[in-house]
């Protein structure tokens, strides 16, 4: 025993990790603890292990978060197959089709290609094409006016402050839910163009990455309806 203890106490002054040395000489890590707990080691022992437990720890957190991906990737895939399956019985509804076609149009698809942002997101400047998009998304998606937030994007030359005002009564949605960063197109564009969006676009942004998958979905359904399997 006494040689095992000595090859250890070597061993731990090399830099070598509890781990190494129980796999080298067949002794438990318990009874290594014991044996080198008040072991004084040099400052580059302590670093060679430091470096080893950082490393170690790196390729977990990176395996973990492989491992979290692909069960995320495999949920949005049932999401997004059932929302598929699920569009064949809302055909029917007219702002179901108004809204699905308007979004597979306009609104945010890249998370469902590779994109790590999934969210849902639509713009538009047509406060009437707007107004659709909100009750598609209040009716159809089921989502509450609490859960919505808006941005607008405006060239220089817009007064947010109004076009805040404008698009809070034309959606019934309070002022305080708008985001406080408004986007400006560049200023020596806004000078080019004459710009007639007195209003600017406006971004309808609901972070559920489920109702992103379960649009995508129908989406799908819709492609199908139209141009078959």
């Amino acid at each position: 025993m006494r040689k095992d203890k000595d090859i250890a106490v070597k061993l731990r002054k090399q830099g070598l990790s509890y781990n190494q040395i129980s796999e080298k000489i067949k002794i438990p890590k318990s009874t290594l603890s014991y044996w080198l707990k008040d072991l004084e080691i040099s400052e580059k022992a302590k670093n060679k292990i430091k470096e080893r437990v950082n490393e170690t720890a790196i390729k977990a957190l990176i395996k973990r978060n492989k491992e979290q991906t692909k069960i995320a990737s495999d949920r949005a895939d049932i999401i997004r197959k059932e929302a598929k399956e699920e569009s064949k019985k809302l055909f029917k509804n007219k702002l179901f089709i108004a809204g699905v076609s308007l979004y597979w149009a306009e609104g945010y698809k890249k998370g469902a290609y590779g994109s790590k942002w999934k969210s849902v997101d639509f713009a538009n400047s047509d406060p009437e094409m707007i107004k659709v998009m909100m009750k598609f998304f209040r009716e159809i998606c089921r989502v509450e006016n609490k859960n919505i937030r808006l941005q607008i994007i405006a060239h220089r030359n817009v007064n947010i402050e109004s076009a805040v005002t404008f698009w809070s009564k034309k959606i019934k949605i309070p002022k305080d839910q708008f985001m406080k960063t408004y986007c400006s197109y560049p200023e020596k564009e806004s000078k080019r163009k004459n710009h007639t969006l007195t209003n600017g676009t406006l971004h309808i942004r609901i972070n559920n990455v489920k109702l992103f998958f379960r649009i995508i979905g129908w989406i799908d359904g819709f492609k199908t309806q139209l141009m078959g399997p």
